[in-house]
């Protein structure tokens, strides 16, 4: 890692390196997004990448939906939009070889857990690239697939259970919190998660910091690598088994601009994407380089989180990553997975599910982990927050958050069912039109099963 002219902390290219950044802004020059702005640009140095302006979220979506292609639409093969979860929707255009490109990476990186003959219960939304990654990694011999994405009607909680049961799947793909809600369906059920077969919990999409990764871990006896990448930009990096993120080197170049102390800001130059190439491409994510005690050379990396969800509490700012690791010691403390924070004005309350009825030892720990934060817990019955039956009838589901701050405007949440999914709030008339509606076909089906009323089919 170097420091360059400009103040910002670079991982070194060398060489090779170069010449992929230079192949990069010559296919981005395809695109209406940088056709102007990298006209005659030559990459041969660090100083030649960062004089060119960094590419922010509100260029990608001032460039439209079509503004990142760099390629004709005859070599698309796959089209993708971020969630939207900070904002509007990103787009992004990959043909087969980008796609290829990072299942190769995954299948290098974990060969173990994508094996032939292992089964994949594949719960990440389809609308999201690892969706389909995993699908591809199964096409190339690494594994059965289940397509199971957890925003689908098809697939509700239960039954994403029941085929984990019934098929003895071995890996659960899928966000963070998928684990959380699985586990408790099963210990409702009177059994025990680590009863099932499932070795590797392979996750993405949210923080999972070491809090949470050892709790699931332990709660379901598996392994759990961590994925990291985004919509935009592809695969990032996933975690060794010490549990650290490491770079994609061969899929991105990465550089980090300093922002206080250890703590940087991710920027990111694709190497391994043809059809929505990015050039200096600021994530908003804020990173810490780590020490690991593995072999693998390539540089790791803590997630921290956007730095716009950053949050000034007790005189120092943390970040989502911080304050759900504090949040799921707490909980564990209580032999809890379900947890909830609410950031309020004067003090962070951490709303935890549990059938222990003190919480001494939580509220000790999280203000352990919280120094100079007004903090504290507040026990709910199992359900109070994780309504798990509900889930599976939930008209429009979300991108799960375990954080809510009631600091500013936007939906003030409680409970990590609400955080998941949003019941329509229909104006007057439009209740009144459904209650008629819904008692008129009530009335219809009683008659009908008794069976006293004639056909009117015909």
């Amino acid at each position: 890692m170097t420091e360059s002219p400009a103040g910002s902390a670079s991982l070194a290219p060398d060489a090779a390196m170069f010449a992929a950044l230079d192949a990069t802004v010559a296919r981005a020059r395809r695109s209406a997004l940088y056709r102007e702005r990298l006209a005659g640009v030559r990459i041969r140095s660090l100083a030649d990448l960062q004089t060119i302006p960094l590419t922010t979220r509100e260029d990608l979506q001032a460039a439209g939906p079509h503004g990142t292609r760099a390629v004709p639409l005859s070599s698309v093969c796959h089209y993708g939009e971020s969630s939207g979860t900070t904002g509007s929707s990103n787009s992004t255009w990959l043909t087969a070889d980008d796609l290829a490109r990072n299942a190769e990476a995954l299948l290098t990186a974990h060969p173990g857990v994508f094996a032939r003959g292992r089964i994949i219960l594949n719960r990440f939304p389809f609308m999201a690239a690892p969706a389909h990654l995993i699908q591809l990694i199964a096409q190339r011999g690494g594994g059965v697939a289940i397509p199971a994405g957890n925003i689908n009607w098809d697939v509700p909680f239960p039954r994403a259970l029941e085929l984990l049961r019934r098929t003895d799947a071995q890996v659960l793909a899928g966000l963070p919190l998928e684990p959380v809600v699985l586990g408790e369906i099963q210990r409702a059920a009177g059994l025990d998660p680590a009863a099932l077969p499932i070795d590797t919990l392979f996750l993405g999409g949210a923080p999972l910091p070491p809090a949470l990764r050892r709790r699931l871990a332990r709660v379901w006896q598996a392994s759990v690598i961590e994925l990291y990448g985004s919509t935009e930009t592809m695969l990032l990096g996933t975690s060794c088994a010490a549990g650290t993120v490491h770079l994609e080197t061969s899929l991105a170049h990465c550089e980090l601009l300093p922002l206080d102390g250890e703590r940087t800001r991710l920027v990111v130059t694709t190497i391994g994407v043809d059809g929505s190439p990015l050039v200096r491409f600021d994530t908003g994510d804020v990173v810490r380089v780590t020490a690991c005690a593995c072999d693998d050379p390539r540089p790791g990396l803590v997630i921290l989180g956007r730095a716009a969800d950053a949050m000034d509490l007790g005189g120092r700012r943390f970040y989502p990553y911080e304050l759900i690791d504090a949040a799921a010691a707490a909980a564990d403390a209580l032999d809890s997975s379900v947890f909830f924070i609410v950031v309020l004005p004067d003090r962070v309350l951490v709303r935890i599910e549990t059938r222990i009825e003190r919480g001494r030892d939580a509220t000790e720990e999280l203000r352990r982990r919280l120094p100079g934060v007004p903090a504290e817990t507040e026990l709910v019955e199992p359900g109070m927050l994780l309504d798990v039956e509900m889930l599976s009838r939930s008209p429009h589901v979300y991108k799960p958050v375990v954080l809510s701050d009631w600091r500013g405007p936007g939906r003030r949440i409680l409970t990590v069912g609400e955080g998941m999914m949003e019941w329509p709030r229909p104006g007057f008339a439009e209740g009144r039109r459904w209650l008629r509606r819904t008692l008129r076909t009530a009335a219809r089906r009683r008659r009908l099963a008794r069976g006293l009323a004639p056909s009117r089919g015909r």
